[in-house]
């Protein structure tokens, strides 16, 4: 089975919820397996497990790795086997690619009474769609055909394409839960690719905690997207890179490395895959490729909803797909434009395992790791007027600290009521109280408007910093209203970067520029 976008969902429902509320229920098929074979005793984290590592080429159009462990070579071969076994089975349930698959009878037929596989693809797929107002769209087969078909062509039909967009617009799909009957209008072939694979990830991994229940731990990766569970081989959690948006060699470096403990990571975005040599990631409202991003990184409970959201964030503002993702209880994202600038959800920092220090002790004596001349750090954000009876204006505070989470520089601790000024929780616990010249760092709180605040590289006590890894923390709050914590990774050297974080309820978008000034 080879899948034509990197994306994918798992065996769940997903409930649509008022607009209002802008949530979903994400209840993954994991969850539950869970209950029922997870009562076994946690080792000791100082102790390396054994692990066993397995590779596969040719599964579902890439590759399959396997890492186990804390059974014996034997049981992990079992699990293995179950993994491939499960990819297999669903494999004749799913592909698009195969004549003979049940989904290309669907497509074929228009109608169906389809297996419980297929049936949770299809109304996960439809769920989403609706969720995402269109961003997510499993209804583009023929659109797809359509760019495969074109072979090379900078551009289909223009008329044609926007003649089929209009008829998916219109379209209509029923689906009953009780019969699992489908049925879809003729203009309709779905391709699920981007919620599939992800799904048979998440199946396949259950399937080998089935075959084997004492295993300890997994990761399953097709592809690069990946669902892990239970203890890695250090125990200190399983150690995911991400790979540099711009590079797309199979040896390219990684340009983060994610922590992960129990969960799913899904990436989109161009390099990938193609459609007559341009990304093969189409927008739903055009039937264009999408050009603007140029990567999507999505960490959550389950590869399939995780995959989903990938596709959906390319084909949405940064903005909206920011706030889709703030919305959603345990997923995070980081999004990179095709012109470097990168968006993040508020928790994806903390994810992000910073480099040990004695790369930062290398660091300081190496004359050529100076902080590059020239160059600022510069933070802009808005303080929103909130309509709200008596409104006070928030306490805002923004800091830098090193890679030991020593503060370097204090930007801004903006409030001076000693009633509220510990309401930046963070920021107060960890430094605001231990200063004993207080008063000459707070400042009263400003007024709703645009600020902008620069870091020159120098310590609080003017002192330059060396070039290296640095975080700048935001932490907002309000009398009578609401808390916000935000980072960002900062990665100083001579280049020139720029950052973005969703608004809070406090405040509004944050933007951090690290740039080279007259």
């Amino acid at each position: 089975m080879s899948f034509s976008s990197r994306h994918s969902t798992s065996t769940r429902a997903v409930f649509r919820l008022s607009p209002l509320v802008m949530a979903l229920a994400l209840i993954s098929p994991l969850n539950a397996f869970a209950t029922t074979t997870n009562a076994q005793a946690t080792p000791s984290e100082n102790v390396q497990l054994q692990s066993h590592h397995f590779h596969r080429d040719h599964v579902l159009g890439t590759s399959l790795d396997v890492v186990i462990t804390g059974t014996s070579q034997q049981d992990a071969q079992r699990a293995t086997t179950a993994i491939e076994n499960e990819i297999a089975r669903l494999n004749q349930v799913l592909s698009t690619w195969q004549a003979d698959s049940e989904i290309s009878q669907l497509n074929q037929q228009k109608q169906i009474n389809a297996s419980s596989d297929l049936y949770n693809v299809i109304a996960a797929c439809e769920a989403w769609r609706g969720q995402t107002c269109g961003a997510f769209d499993a209804r583009l087969g023929n659109l797809i055909s359509m760019w495969q078909q074109a072979n090379g062509v900078l551009e289909i039909d223009a008329n044609t394409r926007q003649q089929l967009i209009a008829q998916l617009k219109e379209s209509h799909v029923q689906i009953d839960a009780d019969s699992k009957n489908i049925q879809m209008d003729s203009s309709i072939a779905f391709a699920p690719d981007a919620y599939a694979k992800g799904y048979i990830i998440d199946r396949a991994l259950i399937a080998a905690r089935e075959a084997v229940p004492h295993l300890q731990g997994i990761l399953v990766d097709i592809g690069g997207d990946m669902r892990v569970w239970g203890s890695s081989p250090s125990q200190a959690g399983w150690q995911v890179g991400v790979q540099d948006a711009f590079n797309h060699y199979d040896n390219a470096t990684t340009s983060q490395v994610l922590t992960l403990k129990d969960q799913a990571v899904a990436f989109s975005g161009q390099g990938y895959r193609d459609l007559a040599g341009q990304s093969h990631l189409l927008d739903p409202q055009t039937g264009l490729p999408v050009q603007h991003v140029e990567q999507c990184v999505v960490v959550g409970q389950c590869v399939a909803d995780a995959d989903a959201l990938a596709t959906a964030l390319v084909a949405m503002t940064p903005s909206e797909g920011m706030q889709l993702i703030e919305s959603l209880v345990g997923y995070e994202a980081q999004l990179t434009l095709a012109n470097g600038q990168t968006h993040q959800s508020t928790g994806w920092n903390a994810l992000v395992q910073l480099p040990q220090q004695a790369d930062f002790k290398n660091v300081a004596v190496n004359a050529s790791a100076k902080w590059p001349a020239g160059y600022q750090a510069v933070v802009d954000f808005t303080i929103p007027k909130i309509a709200v009876e008596n409104y006070r204006a928030p306490y805002v505070s923004v800091w830098v600290t090193d890679s030991d989470k020593k503060l370097v520089r204090t930007l801004a601790a903006w409030g001076k009521d000693e009633k509220w000024i510990n309401s930046n929780y963070v920021w107060w616990r960890r430094y605001g109280r231990q200063m004993p010249n207080l008063d000459a760092v707070a400042k009263p709180s400003r007024q709703p408007g645009n600020y902008k605040l620069a870091w020159d590289g120098k310590d609080d006590s003017g002192k330059a910093v060396a070039a290296g890894q640095y975080q700048i923390h935001v932490e907002t709050s309000r009398e009578h209203g609401d808390h916000s914590y935000q980072t960002f990774n900062l990665d100083v050297k001579a280049k020139a970067s720029s950052q973005n974080l969703p608004a809070q309820k406090e405040i509004g978008a944050v933007k951090l520029n690290f740039q080279k000034v007259n």
